[in-house]
């Protein structure tokens, strides 16, 4: 079950992971896709503006009188009228005098700035022009082979002030005489953050719907595997287990033998090996009866438990014959244990009834002599304590 609940956690995990890749990857790729439209709007926007002036305006548009007002009114009245149809920011063209200065020649304006009459006036200095707007006058295309044609747009990277987030582009024109100007546009781009902002609020949203949606699957399948574990221990114990007196049966007994005697051959691990036989035990059953007789098993398993180590291997070997792997012990060990088992047996206000008692044969494992060989020497020296005279303990030469 531990391994399962491993696999369930790391799939989480994973899943986890993808949904946060995700999220990453849906932020950015929406933050593309609408700066390309916006990067789409701006540059059909500067390709119109051209269109709204004069074809000679920046032919004409040298000095700050040579424009006028009448024109310049008329030029952001129109360019006004375009940036409210575009949904843009600012329309905008500058020129750089023979002084370096930039000045604003046409500009639309906000409805306030029209009704307070503060709208950017025809040559207008433009100090903050960008870098971007600043170098577009040196890299014009050669061809100029039709008025007012589009050639080379320069982006702005997104920035932002106390007006808002703005995203702009920069077109480099020139004339049919050679006279340099630039179109502008900007637009207000702090709706953007907003949208990825609920887009990643509702892709969190739609993960926690989804948690909230797996975790009574999760637990459901939690509990599967907990009654599947249960079930696969039980049927386990049982597989080892005598079913009467809940020692380790022989089949469990014969593989930690083998185990043993490898880890004592290869590896030098000492242990020991006691075989116990109940004395006389059918006059019990004949006496009392079997069901009588399995409840003294019982009985007798027992004390064998109580009497040895948590590290040792107590099994019933069959009927009323039982036995102990006594692991990292000499003979000596075992031995004592022996008669610990004797002294117990006869202890055992349970037992004394029944006036039992039981023979031992133990030994422990040589090199020269292979498992067969050294679990007969025991059961040869549990027999010969029977022929003695029973309730002794018999050691392998």
């Amino acid at each position: 079950m531990k391994h399962e609940t491993i696999k369930m956690a790391a799939a989480v995990s994973f899943t986890v992971t993808i949904l946060i890749l995700y999220s990453i990857w849906n932020y950015s790729y929406e933050k593309e896709r609408l700066i390309a439209q916006i990067d789409k709007q701006l540059y059909s926007a500067a390709v119109a503006v051209p269109f709204v002036l004069e074809d000679d305006f920046h032919d004409r548009a040298i000095d700050n009188t040579s424009i006028s007002i009448n024109e310049d009114n008329q030029n952001i009245k129109n360019l006004s009228k375009l940036n409210n149809q575009l949904g843009t920011k600012f329309l905008y063209t500058v020129i750089r005098a023979k002084n370096g200065v930039h000045y604003l020649t046409s500009s639309s304006a906000l409805n306030k700035e029209l009704k307070t009459n503060t709208e950017v006036r025809y040559y207008t200095p433009y100090p903050d022009a960008s870098e971007t707007l600043k170098n577009s006058f040196e890299h014009l295309s050669t061809d100029y082979t039709a008025p007012n044609k589009i050639y080379k747009p320069f982006y702005v990277p997104v920035f932002s002030d106390r007006w808002g987030t703005y995203r702009s582009i920069v077109l480099p024109i020139q004339t049919t005489k050679g006279n340099l100007y630039v179109v502008g546009v900007d637009m207000d781009i702090s709706y953007v953050n907003k949208l990825l902002k609920q887009n990643t609020i509702q892709t969190l949203l739609s993960f926690l719907l989804f948690l909230i949606a797996i975790v009574p699957i999760l637990i459901a399948y939690k509990k599967i595997l907990k009654d599947k574990h249960t079930e696969y221990q039980e049927v386990s114990k049982k597989s080892i287990t005598d079913s009467l007196t809940k020692l380790y049966n022989r089949h469990k007994i014969d593989k930690e033998l083998e185990i043993h005697y490898a880890s004592f051959q290869n590896n030098n691990i000492p242990f020991a090996l006691l075989m116990l036989d109940l004395d006389h035990f059918k006059k019990i059953n004949d006496k009392y009866g079997h069901q009588e007789g399995d409840e003294v098993l019982k009985l007798f398993s027992k004390i064998l438990k109580n009497s040895t180590r948590l590290t040792d291997i107590v099994g019933r070997w069959g009927g009323e014959e039982f036995i102990v792997i006594y692991p990292n012990s000499d003979l000596n060990s075992a031995t004592k244990l022996a008669k610990k088992l004797h002294t117990n047996l006869k202890k055992s206000k349970e037992m004394q009834k029944y006036d039992l008692t039981v023979s031992i044969g133990l030994g422990v494992p040589k090199k020269d002599i292979s498992l067969k060989e050294f679990i007969k020497n025991v059961d040869d020296a549990l027999y010969k304590a029977k022929d003695l005279g029973r309730d002794q303990t018999v050691k392998v030469d």
